[in-house]
């Protein structure tokens, strides 16, 4: 009996569905095979009557008239091969359907529960993976306790250099960072303090960029303290990286008095190599924008003291915005120097596509040297 070869209407599909049912259910029993062979007289009864003529006549090849000549012989020793084969499944099995959806329903009761122990010994592993990742970041975020996200954080010590530029373990250490206390972080910051350079390495990293901002942010200023240090000391270089200088500015932002007085004294003494670099524009900014009054004066007489520096920045895509800083800040005959400079290139900053902001304020009325 092959599907497809006879149209069978519905009350056939319903007969056999329920035959196949009963033939499953005798399947593991010994007599498997008679009671599969005792369904067909029932069987052929109902279909009888449940089948109209033209079906009849399309499922037998004879006309409608000869009910009779329906010989089901064929399909049921087929059904009862059917069976026997998964009576042979079933016995290997040694487990009833009912069992098994018993089984199914005590699993289903403990999936939920175990969910954070399904993760045991897997943390670093699936932490690497795209799929594992997101697994690793959701048990975190629904752990029941602190314990229970230091128990899954446990198994990430000692790979905080690796996971970090891995474009799916960072994610993890971010989401451990999140949602864990500052106190819980201090694997982090031993590891990131491990080696020497290793936090600079990592701010200027695509990836580990992201893990060394959100420990600055969430630790406390004592427990970043070795960090905060090791950034200070290649501030300079920071400055001018493409990535780098993100951390710098974030580390301007949320570092103590004393940091932040330290970092505008290294932009201003490093100004030239600072101020010449396109990710320096936006250190500068930043420092202009939030410094105390007295240390935007002195960022600002550090870039007039260097007229390339004034002009390549004018010509920024940040270092405009630091230019109107500049200008804003600077008083008398500093700011008329600074702006008879700029005036000399008025008409390339007009055409700029980011100089055209330092021009608009040079014409304008109401400019500072109004």
């Amino acid at each position: 009996f092959r599907p497809g070869k006879y149209p069978l209407t519905s009350g056939l599909v319903v007969v056999q569905s329920r035959a196949m049912a009963g033939l499953v259910a005798a399947a593991a029993s010994p007599h498997a095979r008679e009671a599969a062979t005792n369904i067909s007289v029932s069987q052929r009864c109902v279909l009888t009557a449940g089948t109209s003529s033209q079906d009849h006549q399309n499922h037998c090849g004879r006309r409608a008239e000869h009910v009779d000549c329906c010989d089901f012989a064929e399909m049921d020793a087929c059904t009862v091969r059917k069976a026997t084969r998964f009576s042979t499944m079933v016995s290997t099995c040694s487990t009833t359907t009912v069992d098994w959806q018993s089984g199914v329903e005590e699993s289903g009761e403990d999936s939920d529960s175990d969910c954070d122990g399904s993760l045991a010994g897997q943390v670093w592993l699936l932490s690497q993976e795209p799929g594992g990742s997101r697994k690793v970041q959701e048990a975190l975020e629904v752990a029941p306790s602190d314990m229970a996200r230091e128990a899954l954080a446990e198994e990430l010590h000692g790979h905080v250099a690796k996971a970090m530029r891995c474009p799916h373990a960072n994610h993890v250490l971010q989401k451990c960072i999140a949602v864990m206390r500052p106190e819980s972080l201090q694997f982090i910051v031993d590891e990131l303090s491990a080696r020497e350079g290793l936090v600079v390495q990592a701010a200027k990293h695509r990836y580990a960029c992201r893990v060394v901002q959100h420990t600055l942010n969430k630790c406390s200023a004592s427990q970043s303290a070795g960090l905060v240090e090791a950034l200070l000391r290649d501030a300079a270089a920071l400055a001018c990286h493409a990535i780098g200088h993100y951390t710098l500015e974030q580390l301007f932002e949320l570092g103590t008095e004393d940091q932040r007085y330290r970092l505008v004294r290294i932009v201003e003494r490093n100004m030239r190599s600072i101020g010449l670099s396109t990710p320096g524009g936006g250190v500068v900014r930043t420092v202009l924008g939030s410094a105390a009054l007295e240390d935007k004066i002195w960022i600002a007489r550090a870039v007039l003291q260097h007229p390339e520096v004034l002009l390549f920045l004018a010509d920024q895509p940040r270092g405009n915005h630091a230019v109107v800083l500049v200008l804003q800040t600077l008083q008398d005959h500093e700011l008329s120097r600074a702006r008879g400079l700029l005036l000399q290139h008025v008409d390339k900053l007009k055409s700029s596509k980011f100089g055209h902001v330092v021009a608009k304020l040079l014409v304008s009325a109401d400019g500072p040297c109004a």
